[in-house]
């Protein structure tokens, strides 16, 4: 294992995920450093393996990465130190392959610059956010057609009038009602 991998240093890196003004983080140093230097052999080596691999990931997943490298090496409860580095190894070597297919489908798919039908330059997640907007439209549209062509010509007026915000009578409002009533799962097909 690398001789660079203290005890201090994780204690460092747990005390700056907390919410702490910067006089406080010396103090926070020292109660993690003692808490560390008093768990079992195994917790340690646990969060020595872990340090080292969450440390070669980007800084915004480091925490995150740390807390699943630790439990995946305390939950195998593993003594041999060489055993605890191969878990948390292929732990990170899975969570790599996992973040590039991520980054690749994420970033390099949607951020990617494309030409619109102008000849303008637009990035393709934001012509995929138009293109979706467009396709819900229309299907709402086709839908609110097929709706239409579904209610009797008797009841049309009654619901144009509803549609165009004007009231309707108790009369009206009960036609409507009860050809709804026959028809629950008009609305969902």
């Amino acid at each position: 294992m690398e001789n660079k991998v203290t005890y201090r240093r994780i204690a460092k890196m747990l005390a700056s995920a907390l919410p702490i003004e910067q006089a406080e983080f010396a103090e926070r140093v020292e109660d993690h450093l003692e808490a560390i230097k008093t768990m079992p052999k195994a917790q340690r080596q646990a969060l020595r393996c872990a340090y080292i691999f969450s440390r070669k990931v980007p800084a915004q997943e480091r925490e995150d990465l740390f807390q699943e490298l630790a439990l995946a090496i305390l939950e195998a409860k593993v003594e041999d130190e060489r055993l605890a580095y191969a878990i948390a190894r292929c732990d990170w070597q899975d969570w790599w392959e996992k973040y590039m297919t991520r980054s690749h489908y994420y970033a390099g798919s949607l951020n990617a610059t494309l030409e619109d039908g102008d000849g303008q330059e637009v990035e393709f997640g934001e012509l995929l956010v138009g293109e979706v907007e467009f396709e819900r439209k229309m299907a709402g549209k086709v839908d609110g057609q097929a709706l239409w062509a579904k209610i009797p010509n008797h009841l049309k007026p009654i619901v144009n009038k509803r549609l165009i915000g004007k009231s309707i009578t108790g009369g009206e409002k009960l036609m409507l009602n009860k050809w709804i009533a026959q028809r629950p799962t008009i609305l969902a097909q």
